[in-house]
């Protein structure tokens, strides 16, 4: 992940501050958190708890239709909708989003006048090999005009 910050900090310093992780809930698919405090922990850590650890592969670079993202994805990503999907029959309530869910990881969010030379690097970003093992779910805070990510609660899956 040390090549995603390098790429990040040369070409997109404003997600600095952000974790390079793959979102479950937020920006695309059930959208942000309605609820709050110990409900919200509560229901989530009950989705957390009977959902087993798991672990994936990267499987490619890929850039989002009409956008100048560009991010990992998984290979198999049926477990990130599998929590999902028990996450939206919780009980919980999430914001409208209009993306449908897609889990990746995002390498960086180009701006509009970005050289071909930048969309080649980060199109040629070299994919991790080996697993990675997911055991936990973290709540993020995110501030979108200071553009910070302050990392919250930490559950452990099949806890």
């Amino acid at each position: 992940m040390d090549e995603v910050s390098r790429l990040r900090v040369r070409h997109d310093p404003a997600r600095l501050h952000f974790p390079i992780e793959i979102t479950v809930a937020g920006s695309s698919g059930l959208g942000w958190f309605l609820d709050e405090g110990a409900d919200l922990l509560q229901k989530v850590g009950g989705v957390a708890r009977g959902f087993a650890p798991f672990s994936f592969r990267f499987a490619k670079v890929e850039r989002f239709p009409r956008s100048n993202v560009y991010y990992l994805a998984p290979g198999d990503n049926s477990a990130f909708h599998e929590f999902q999907r028990r996450l939206a029959g919780s009980g919980l309530r999430f914001e409208p989003t209009p993306f449908d869910y897609v889990p990746h990881c995002t390498i960086a969010n180009l701006p509009i006048e970005a050289s071909e030379a930048a969309h080649a690097e980060v199109a040629a970003f070299r994919v991790p090999s080996g697993d990675i093992r997911v055991s936990s779910v973290s709540f993020w805070s995110v501030d979108r005009v200071k553009q910070l990510a302050e990392q919250g609660a930490r559950i452990a899956l099949g806890g």
